[in-house]
């Protein structure tokens, strides 16, 4: 029981790290939105090909484990 509290809390834990993340990189290209547009276009690129990542891990896992 023990092992599955640690688990599910470091699951949490990588969740928000996650978010916060994509958050970050977010606010980065807002505020050089203003300065250089080019550079935030790459920044919401990143942060695009991030979530994708994130959303689709699980799958991408389960076919590279087969």
């Amino acid at each position: 029981m023990f092992k599955k509290i640690i688990t599910e809390g470091l699951s949490w834990l990588l969740l928000l790290i996650k978010l916060l993340l994509a958050l970050l990189l977010i606010a980065l290209a807002k505020v050089t939105l203003r300065t250089n547009p080019m550079l935030a276009m790459t920044v919401l690129g990143v942060a695009a090909v991030f979530f994708l990542l994130w959303y689709f891990a699980p799958q991408l896992k389960h076919y590279f484990d087969r």
